[in-house]
C-alpha cells in the first residue's frame, strides 16, 4: 500500500516543512473496499453484512536503508461475512466507524477475493506493508 490520501498528503506536508502542526491520529484502523480506492474515497463495504474497520499497529520505520517501509504488527480478522462481497482494495483511517473519519493511505489488493456468506478475510500480522518512495 503507498498511495497517499489527500488529508495525509496536507499533514505530511505541513509538518516537514513547518507551514502547521497538524494533529496526530489517535489510532488507526483498516477497512475494506468493495471498490478501488482512492486519495478522496473509497466504497467500504457496508457494516450489515459483518463488517467492522480492524484495529491495526504498526512497527517503527527501520534505519535508513528501509525506512521508507512498516508493516502491521497485529492480525486482523473481517466477518464472518452475513452476504457476499468482492474485495478490491484496503484503506487506513483514523476512526472505527464506517464512512467516517479521515482516509490516510489506501491501495489495492494484489488478487480480488470474495468471501462468501460465513467466510472471513483475514490479513496476518506482517502482512500489511505500507511504503513511501
Amino acid at each position: 500500500m503507498a498511495n497517499i490520501a489527500q488529508p495525509l498528503q496536507k499533514s505530511m506536508l505541513d509538518w516537514a516543512l513547518l507551514g502547521a502542526t497538524p494533529t496526530r491520529p489517535g489510532a488507526t484502523f483498516v477497512g475494506i473496499s468493495i471498490g478501488a480506492p482512492t486519495s478522496v474515497s473509497s466504497t467500504e463495504v457496508a457494516t450489515g453484512s459483518g463488517y467492522l474497520r480492524q484495529s491495526a499497529s504498526f512497527a517503527a520505520a527501520g534505519t535508513p536503508t528501509s525506512s521508507g517501509t512498516v508493516t502491521n504488527n497485529n492480525a486482523m480478522t473481517f466477518g464472518p461475512f452475513s452476504s457476499s462481497q468482492v474485495v478490491s482494495g484496503l484503506f487506513i483511517a483514523d476512526t472505527v466507524s464506517s464512512g467516517a473519519g479521515t482516509l490516510m493511505f489506501y491501495g489495492n489488493l494484489a488478487t480480488v477475493r470474495t468471501p462468501l456468506v460465513g467466510d472471513s478475510l483475514v490479513i496476518g500480522s506482517g502482512a500489511l506493508t505500507v511504503t513511501l518512495s
